[in-house]
């Protein structure tokens, strides 16, 4: 950035100000629970990898959580989780396609024009219909992800839950910050 050098040191007082304003406040994060914990439970229990990635691991029909503990707060986390009236984000939208001789295929809509639609099954396979081959085309009401979380994990497991996502970006950066140097580096 080139400096201001036609600004006075008042003008770039009131400009780093303003520029500082936008940040926000900094604010401490209070983690609720037992990081470690959420993991086993995002691997395990709570099946979230079944859908979602985070720093390279678990699955490819939800989107990627590795940062979103980095501008979430814990009780955007908690809401996210509990919600059971979340708006589905785009391209994460599914749906079934019923072709002519009554196959179903359920998956997340990759592609879609008036005229075809490819589907993302839960096996990682993609499916491409012309629309008007197909017997049947329904776009899910239900969001993919669970909304019973409040009934499958207590209050302590989804708290550990939202501290492993909270802290998973910042482990995620330690650990891509401390790999050894790549000719690919130098470039």
């Amino acid at each position: 950035m080139p400096a201001f050098h036609s600004l006075s040191t008042p003008q770039v007082q009131s400009l780093v100000s303003y520029v500082r304003a936008l940040q926000g406040k900094i604010e401490t994060r209070t983690i609720p629970g037992n990081a470690a914990h959420g993991k086993e439970i995002f691997f395990g229990k709570g099946e979230c990898s079944n859908c979602h990635t985070i720093a390279g691991h678990g699955g490819f029909l939800g989107p990627d959580l590795s940062s979103y503990g980095a501008i979430s707060s814990a009780d955007q986390i908690h809401e996210a989780i509990l919600n059971s009236n979340r708006i589905v984000p785009p391209g994460y939208k599914s749906a079934v396609a019923t072709t002519r001789d009554g196959m179903q295929i359920e998956g997340v809509i990759r592609n879609e024009d008036n005229f075809s639609v490819q589907l993302q099954s839960q096996d990682g396979s993609f499916h491409f219909f012309q629309k008007s081959d197909l017997q049947k085309f329904e776009y899910s009401s239900q969001p993919l992800m669970p909304s019973n979380y409040g009934q499958r994990l207590s209050q302590d497991e989804l708290n550990d839950l939202v501290s492993f996502l909270m802290g998973a970006t910042s482990s995620h950066d330690k650990a891509t910050s401390k790999r050894a140097p790549t000719e690919d580096d130098a470039e």
